[in-house]
Order: structure tokens, then C-alpha cells, then sequence
């Protein structure tokens, strides 16, 4: 029989597949959350003299005075007063240079973890900030919340009772850096920094640290107090060239 149609086939729609992404890792997300909140909205330079005492083991106490100047990300230099002496440090591309009398006397390789957590992390990628962070030893896998200073903090990096372990401490609110502990294993006895970053204040509408204490094995011996800061200067890319330490001074 001519014309007769044959019934159309019915097509099953095929159902929508959503592929749940794994959750970021404890540490990962943490730093995710800093850099999301203040990414774009962080300054990229900052200059300051910072007022250092440090203190001996016999309680001797020296002070002295530092010019220091931040280019974010990544690169630091800090001039010891007076510039005549032409000594200090370098942290750039991820070396540490020291110099004294206008001369390089060390280089290693090596981020610095106060420059990462405390500017870097807010200016740079995420994925950049992780590898930096666990190739200084931070289990990034581990984090909780603990109280600290009457606030709440995020702990990245030890579990509860662990004061030994390299670990930063995050306020949940404000999403700074209070503590930065590190574990440094390479000498015959393994010892632990902990820098704490103390009085927040606003300057140029952006929040920085001005004072600094430093603890080695829990004994204070380092106190830093920040003054003459200045937001958004322009700085030469000399400052932060190894090779041009001495002619690249600046008098201030």
C-alpha cells in the first residue's frame, strides 16, 4: 500500500551529566579565599624604615635601622643603616642574597614565606603561591580553625598540639596573616621561627603590620617597628638587581 507512513522514532533524551569538581585541598582554599578577597585591591609597591631590635640570647639588646622596599610579587630588599656600610639582603626570583661591605657574601635558593603570605599571595596566582609555600615545607592538606588573640584564625599547615611543624595563622574575617612558623631541619638540631605580624593600620586604604616580633625556639629576638611607609612609589628595577646592589642605594 502506497503512502503509508512509518511511525517516527522516539529519541530518550539523554540525561544531563554534572561532574561534581573535587573539592580544593584544606590549605589550597585557604589561600584561594586571601587571594580572591584582596587580588586587585593590594598594593604592588611599599617602602618604610623599620626600627629592629634584636636581642641575644644573654638579652643584649642592639638596635638598629632598616630602609626596605617591596615590589609585589616576589621581590624585597632591606638596607642596613647607615647606607655607608652597603650591606643587607636581596630577595628576588626566589634567591636570597647577602651582602656586607658592598659584596655578595651568600646566595640561596628560596622563597621568603613573610613576603609570600603577607603581599604575594594577594598579587600573584594561586598555583604560584602553593608550589612556593610546599616547597618550603607547608602541608598545605592540613587546616582547622583555633582562636587566636580573641579572634578566630585559620591554621594551615599542623594539626592541633603540633607547634613544631611549618604552619601560617589566618584571620577568618579579615583574611591577614597573624603567625608564620617555620621548621628549618637542615642544622644538627631542628629549630622553629615564628614571625607574628601585630598592629594592623590602615595606610593608603590598604592594611600592613606595624610591628613585627620574631621568636626562635620560642625566645624572643627580634622586634620591628614600621614608620615612614609609603603606598604606590615608584620604584627602579635596580633596587632589586643583585648586580647593582651598591649603585642602585637610595639616600632617604
Amino acid at each position: 500500500m502506497l503512502g503509508a507512513c512509518a511511525p517516527k522514532a522516539t529519541i530518550a533524551p539523554v540525561p544531563e551529566v554534572v561532574v561534581a569538581l573535587p573539592p580544593l585541598p584544606a590549605g589550597h582554599a585557604v589561600l584561594a579565599a586571601m587571594n580572591e578577597r584582596y587580588i586587585g585591591k593590594w598594593y604592588m609597591t611599599m617602602t618604610y624604615k623599620q626600627n629592629v631590635t634584636i636581642i641575644t640570647t644573654s638579652g643584649r639588646q642592639t638596635r638598629q635601622v632598616w630602609n626596605q622596599y617591596l615590589t609585589l610579587p616576589g621581590r624585597q630588599r632591606i638596607d642596613y643603616l647607615p647606607l655607608g656600610s652597603r650591606s643587607g639582603v636581596l630577595y628576588a626570583d626566589g634567591k636570597l642574597h647577602a651582602f656586607a661591605n658592598g659584596k655578595a657574601q651568600d646566595v640561596r635558593q628560596g622563597w621568603n614565606p613573610q613576603l609570600v603570605l603577607t603581599g604575594d599571595v594577594y598579587t600573584q596566582m594561586v598555583d604560584t603561591t602553593v608550589r612556593q609555600l610546599e616547597s618550603l615545607g607547608f602541608d598545605l592538606s592540613i587546616a582547622r580553625k583555633a582562636q587566636w588573640d580573641g579572634k578566630e584564625v585559620w591554621v594551615v599547615g599542623a594539626a592541633d598540639g603540633d607547634s613544631t611543624s611549618s604552619q601560617f595563622w589566618v584571620d577568618t574575617d579579615s583574611l591577614l596573616v597573624r603567625r608564620i612558623l617555620v621548621r628549618d631541619a637542615s642544622g644538627a638540631k631542628p629549630s622553629v621561627t615564628e614571625t607574628r605580624f601585630l598592629s594592623y593600620r590602615s595606610v593608603g586604604g590598604y592594611p600592613v603590620a606595624h610591628s613585627t616580633r620574631a621568636y626562635r625556639d620560642g625566645r624572643l629576638y627580634f622586634r620591628g617597628e614600621a614608620t615612614n611607609i609609603l603606598i604606590a612609589e615608584r620604584l627602579s628595577v635596580e633596587l632589586f638587581e643583585p648586580q647593582n646592589w651598591v649603585r642602585s642605594q637610595v639616600k632617604r
